[in-house]
C-alpha cells in the first residue's frame, strides 16, 4: 500500500475521490427523484377493456381513500386509492393468481397494474414525466 501511495499523484488521488463520489450521487439519485416528484399533475387512469372508466387526479386522493369498483368479465374488482398511490384492492374469486393485487401499490407514471382474467389497466400518468415509454 505504501509502494501505491508513492508512485500516485495528488491528481490521481483526486480522480479517485472524484469517482466515488459521483458513484454515490449516482446511486441516491433516483430516491432523490421520486421523492422530490410533483404529483399535483398526475392523474389515476382506469381501463377496462381498452376504455377509460375514470380519471383521478392524484391530488384528489391525498388524506382521501376512493374505492372504484370496476365490472370485469371475470367479476367485479375492487380499487383504491389512497396518499398519492393506487392498487387492486381485491379481485374476483374467478381470478386464479390475482397478480394484479400481489401487484400492490403503484405511486408514480412508469409502473401499471394489469388484471388480464377481467382485462383491467390501472396506471398513473404525468404531464411531467421524464419517461417517454416502458418496455417490459
Amino acid at each position: 500500500m505504501y509502494k501505491l501511495l508513492k508512485i500516485m499523484t495528488a491528481y490521481d488521488i483526486m480522480i479517485i475521490i472524484g469517482v466515488i463520489l459521483l458513484s454515490i450521487a449516482i446511486l441516491f439519485l433516483p430516491f432523490w427523484n421520486s421523492e422530490n416528484a410533483d404529483s399535483g399533475d398526475q392523474v389515476i387512469y382506469i381501463s377496462q377493456e381498452g376504455e377509460i372508466v375514470q380519471k383521478i387526479p392524484v391530488k384528489e386522493t391525498i388524506n382521501n381513500r376512493i374505492i372504484v369498483e370496476v365490472e370485469g368479465p371475470i367479476g367485479t374488482s375492487i380499487i383504491e386509492a389512497y396518499n398519492g398511490k393506487v392498487r387492486m384492492k381485491e379481485a374476483p374469486e374467478k381470478d386464479p393468481e390475482k397478480i394484479c393485487v400481489k401487484t400492490g401499490w403503484i405511486n408514480r407514471a412508469g409502473p401499471s397494474i394489469i388484471c388480464v382474467p377481467n382485462k383491467i389497466s390501472i396506471w398513473i400518468e404525468s404531464e411531467k414525466s421524464d419517461l417517454d415509454g416502458v418496455t417490459w
